[in-house]
């Protein structure tokens, strides 16, 4: 009997296409710039910025949402990152450090407006 193969895909949850803003800043909190969602999950997200974060960064999300009536704040650590002209796609992957957190941004996911 043959082992279990690796997943093809680095990601152990799905992603859904969405077109959200946010501000990420950095763990330290020395800067704070602009960002668009291009994809979220619950494992972390795909972003545009104007500029590159090296992979490694600590960093934390405030995302904007119309349902939601404060901001959802998540944290997490850059694993990669895809230079563009005059921009970058950011990956994330997302430390959820609360239950309150998790469940918010699964309520966000399964909004109608997002699929």
């Amino acid at each position: 009997m043959s082992p279990p193969r690796p997943l093809d895909h680095f990601r152990a949850f799905a992603r859904r296409p969405v077109g959200l803003s946010a501000i990420v800043s950095r763990g330290d909190g020395t800067w704070k710039r602009p960002a668009r969602l291009i994809d979220l999950g619950l494992g972390g997200a795909c972003m545009e910025m104007l500029e590159a974060v090296p992979n490694g960064t600590a960093v934390s999300l405030s995302v904007e949402a119309p349902h939601l009536w404060d901001p959802l704040f998540l944290e997490g650590e850059v694993v990669w990152l895809h230079s563009l002209e005059g921009a970058a796609r950011v990956g994330v992957r997302f430390y959820h450090r609360s239950g309150r957190t998790l469940r918010t941004l699964t309520e966000l996911l399964e909004a109608e407006a997002y699929h």
